[in-house]
């Protein structure tokens, strides 16, 4: 895991390299569109991010008792190549953010939402994943199992991370 850096910076993932430090971005190159059904959910990841949200889905989906054969008929493409999509975690909407909204929200409550250039909101690097699902000690298990961390747990267990502490 990495800690936060006022520069920009790139490390390498199990997946893939992520981006991150520096001026709030909003437009990585590896933004990676993903519905999570039904056009209720749009969350955009950086794609080392949401391969792993993937893969915790998979794992989830296992622990859930799902067979191999479902597992594998239900897949997401991303960039040609097909995932295997598991059940699905909640993730809630306003997940993703520009740098313009977060800045906006900093503005207007700075004990709640982070000063837009140390989130992951806006970087394709964090979730906020729904506290009303089944299972969520299974789900955070799994979600923990793939690189996702909670940051600030005790004030915000519904936020996660990947690889990095923001």
């Amino acid at each position: 895991m990495s800690e936060w850096t006022r520069t920009p910076s790139k490390r390498k993932t199990e997946y893939g390299f992520i981006y991150y430090g520096g001026a709030c971005r909003d437009d990585y190159p590896n933004f990676r569109v993903y519905d999570q059904g039904g056009g209720n959910t749009i969350v955009t990841l950086q794609k080392p991010a949401l391969i792993a949200l993937l893969e915790a889905q998979v794992k989830l989906a296992r622990a859930l008792g799902w067979s191999k054969a479902r597992i594998q008929g239900n897949q997401k493409a991303i960039d040609g190549k097909k995932y295997p999509e598991g059940r699905p975690i909640e993730v809630l909407p306003g997940t993703n953010r520009t740098c313009e909204t977060q800045a906006a929200l900093f503005k207007s409550d700075s004990s709640r939402y982070a000063d837009p250039r140390y989130t992951g909101h806006t970087r394709g690097l964090a979730i906020d994943r729904s506290n009303d699902q089944p299972n969520l000690v299974i789900v955070d298990r799994c979600l923990a199992a793939e690189g996702w961390n909670k940051v600030r747990p005790d004030d915000e267990p519904w936020h996660l991370s990947y690889f990095l502490s923001i």
